[in-house]
């Protein structure tokens, strides 16, 4: 096992820990957050003592205490009221950071895992994960941890005090502790097991409630709701009933440490009461600053009992943010900024699923700059999965994919920066996700910095020009969840003209006609067919309307055989090109 491996299995088994690293840009604050708590305990702390004695002096001397122990003990409750305001300001400033670290961890993994080939991803879990999961950590890194660990340092300052007092002071308030963690932490075992089934019943939940919502239009024309209704209703049953199990153990498990906290003030008074020299009315005092002590301890333990949840929950995260890179990518990268459309040349590349299902067997390419080329094929031919493969989503098992200039300047695809990649390639696929709000929005998803006028054109080239009384906000009209409000014809040509927004050396066009009428798609191909000699598209469909408007075509069974030689062509007609064929 190599270092990296066991690095990975180490921060698995520890998944609390594990994510530690993830928040290195937020250590100095937790720390500093631990720092400032541990002295909000300590001014406690000073503040039981001090009152109590103050109390016991006036109650068995009759006395006044002195100015000082006034003094010390108002300015321990401003210390205490300014602590606990800033402690509050810091968990909370932390607790966004760790939110937006996790989330920034979980989404950079994302994009490296979720495109790979496991069937075991689901959307609804991963949502779960990012939403559910993060927001329960967020507090946990930002404030419990500091708590714990000042907790500790609390416990052996004042088990060195009370040391100080009197050695048997000290045993009887260690042996006290030692009870109550040790007959508090049985409990430890069955709530890590119902916290455990208590979360995957939480992301099965969720994993269901999305399945459902986005099968709402299947349920309703099938008349599935009753069946739908219990199926939800049995989900939650499941859910609260072990929430249920968990409070009670929780609930029993907090009637315990009462019992062991006040056992320990009992055992403590005693070894007070039977210390040589120490004056009666410091006892009530000593007991007082034992409870301040024991109160951090309690918390902590309390933590323990829950911290199952947590947990599986930063199991999760980490499984995400560590999620294996599907794309392989060398170690140095080419600059590669080249001017006009660019070629591709695939060279052998086979591609298989999990579990060893071949998806692409090894297929021979090579699409010139500027082509056109329409690629056909039967149902689960792989056509799509080569088209992930150009796109670089997935990457090849066997073989390679190259980018060429017209000069012939030839480099790997993955040994090009990614961000400069994204901008040079593109797909647009049949199924490609219209997001919630206006079209501007869902524009700028390939453009950031796109403005009202540059996404007005692009749209207006994909053959979608805004007509004020479809879109009488322009491009500012809502176009609804998943763009309910479109035609299928608006969300292909949409979809085209975020692509066109980057201005791509090579367009890739998965089935983006599949499911038009002939007008629609006739719009749709003048659109890319005014892309020719500017832009190298390839176009994957079954419509033979739509491999009829292709400079070239191929049908993807031919490209399994390797070629012996490769001969270079030129085209004649309006937009000539260069073809490589088999010689």
């Amino acid at each position: 096992m190599n270092q990296n491996q066991y690095d990975a299995d180490r921060r698995q088994s520890h998944p609390l820990w594990g994510l530690v690293p993830q928040l290195a840009g937020q250590w100095p604050a937790m720390a500093w957050t631990g720092l400032v708590g541990l002295a909000n305990n300590l001014a406690l702390v000073f503040l039981a003592v001090t009152g109590s004695y103050v109390v016991s002096l006036a109650l068995f001397r009759q006395e006044a205490a002195a100015p000082f122990w006034w003094m010390a003990g108002a300015a321990a409750v401003l210390l205490r009221a300014v602590l606990t305001w800033h402690e509050m300001d810091l968990s909370h400033s932390i607790a966004y950071r760790v939110l937006a670290a996790l989330r920034i961890g979980l989404f950079d993994g994302f994009s490296r895992g979720v495109p790979a080939r496991r069937p075991g991803q689901h959307t609804g879990r991963l949502a779960a994960t990012a939403m559910g999961d993060v927001e329960k950590l967020e507090f946990f890194y930002a404030h419990t941890l500091a708590q714990l660990a000042g907790a500790a340092v609390l416990l052996l300052g004042g088990t060195a005090a009370l040391y100080r007092i009197g050695p048997s002071l000290a045993v009887c308030f260690v042996v006290g502790c030692a009870a109550l963690v040790l007959l508090t932490l049985p409990w430890l075992r069955r709530s890590a097991a119902l916290g455990q089934e208590l979360q995957r019943a939480k992301a099965e939940l969720s994993a269901l409630a999305v399945d459902l919502l986005s099968g709402s239009r299947e349920i309703l024309g099938f008349g599935l709701q009753n069946q739908v209704q219990l199926q939800l209703a049995d989900a939650t049953r499941t859910v609260t009933g072990l929430e249920r199990s968990l409070k009670v153990r929780e609930a029993a498990a907090s009637s315990l440490r009462e019992v062991c906290s006040l056992g320990i003030l009992v055992v403590v008074f005693l070894a007070a009461w039977n210390q040589p020299g120490l004056e009666l009315v410091w006892i009530p005092a000593l007991i007082a600053g034992a409870l301040t002590l024991v109160a951090p301890l309690m918390e902590a333990v309390a933590v323990l009992t829950q911290l199952q949840p947590h947990r599986a929950s930063a199991r999760r995260v980490l499984q995400g943010i560590t999620m294996v890179e599907e794309n392989t990518v060398p170690a140095h990268q080419i600059p590669f900024s080249p001017a006009g459309p660019l070629g591709v040349r695939v060279n052998g590349a086979s591609f298989s699923y999990a579990g060893g299902v071949s998806a692409l067997d090894s297929t021979w390419l090579s699409v010139t700059p500027g082509e056109h080329l329409g690629i056909a094929g039967r149902s689960g031919a792989g056509k799509s999965t080569l088209a992930r493969l150009l796109a670089r989503l997935w990457a090849p098992e066997a073989g390679t994919i190259e980018l060429f200039t017209a000069d012939g300047e030839s480099v790997d695809a993955w040994a090009v920066d990614k961000g400069v990649f994204r901008t040079l390639v593109t797909l647009v696929e049949q199924d490609t996700t219209i997001f919630h709000g206006s079209l501007l929005q869902n524009m700028q998803l390939a453009m950031p910095a796109a403005s009202e006028e540059q996404a007005a054109a692009a749209l207006e080239q994909a053959g979608l020009p805004l007509d004020p009384e479809r879109w009488p906000s322009g491009v500012h009209t809502v176009v609804g969840e998943d763009g309910t409000r479109l035609s299928g014809g608006e969300r292909a040509r949409i979809a085209l003209a975020r692509a066109l927004l980057l201005r791509p050396r090579v367009l890739i066009l998965d089935e983006t006609t599949a499911s038009l009428d002939a007008a629609t798609e006739g719009i749709l191909l003048d659109a890319v067919a005014a892309l020719s000699g500017e832009t190298t598209v390839i176009t994957i469909s079954h419509r033979e309307s739509t491999l009829a408007r292709c400079d070239r075509r191929v049908d993807l069974e031919s490209l399994h055989t390797a070629p012996q030689a490769m001969a270079i062509t030129r085209s004649s007609g309006q937009h000539p090109f260069y073809r490589y064929e088999t010689i």
